[in-house]
């Protein structure tokens, strides 16, 4: 039997990962990850959040995805 977690997206991480891609001009999965020490699934869910409220934009396809901040 699979446990579903739910994660919180919280102020601190959108504001880590702002402050993260300001410093190094975009951020990926695996940075974020690494950054957030979250899941792959978990950090998807966050940029979709930060995408679909205009804080990022997606650039690329699959497994060259960026995320960058508007301009």
């Amino acid at each position: 039997m699979r446990i579903k977690t739910t994660l919180e997206i919280s102020k601190e991480m959108r504001h880590k990962v702002v402050k993260y891609v300001k410093k190094n001009g975009y951020v990926t999965n695996r940075q974020c990850r690494e950054l957030l020490d979250l899941g792959y699934d978990q950090v998807i869910r966050l940029f979709n959040s930060m995408v679909d409220s205009g804080e990022l934009i997606r650039e690329g396809k699959t497994s060259s995805v960026k995320y960058i901040l508007p301009k």
